[in-house]
């Protein structure tokens, strides 16, 4: 389902970028890096952080792992907290940008590595779950990063600050 969701809005983002009229490459890595947060990282995870919060019990075993305890209670406020921030690059650009791009990159990136580990705990890893998690997890930490880096995120013009 992620990956689907991540197909849909890169070519949202590309349709956007296509009938925009700047068409730079700050513009697009721009969009990119809007679409993502807020479509992938925003919304959808606001859902999964109230679920956490609404059903720790449930929630946790969904997501495959042990329920309870204040841990989780206080992942899934942190949790709903980074969500709220990438939702509001809806708003909000140039340098706020910098502050979602990186907490969900390292949260991306730290989950990729998690689940490998535990995938290979359970024996050899096969190719499609690697495929998965890198397509649900790793990517998006570097379309993050990339399109962060490639639109060279500042503050907007006028503002004294570059």
């Amino acid at each position: 389902m992620f990956v689907i969701l991540l197909l849909l809005l890169l070519l949202g983002a590309a349709i956007h970028y296509r009938l925009s009229a700047e068409r730079t490459r700050r513009r697009g890595a721009e969009l990119t890096l809007v679409y993502v947060l807020v479509g992938y990282c925003g919304v959808p995870m606001v859902a999964v952080a109230i679920w956490l919060l609404v059903s720790p019990d449930q929630a946790a075993h969904g997501l495959g792992f042990a329920p309870g305890g204040a841990f989780q209670q206080f992942f899934s406020f942190a949790y709903l907290g980074v969500a709220l921030i990438a939702v509001m690059a809806i708003r909000f650009r140039g340098a706020f940008l910098i502050g979602p791009a990186v907490a969900w990159s390292v949260y991306w990136a730290g989950a990729t590595i998690v689940h490998f580990l535990e995938a290979a705990g359970q024996g050899p890893l096969h190719w499609k779950l690697i495929l998965l998690l890198f397509a649900t997890h790793g990517l998006i930490a570097v379309l993050l990063m990339g399109a962060l880096v490639a639109g060279g995120a500042r503050m907007p013009a006028g503002s004294g600050k570059q």
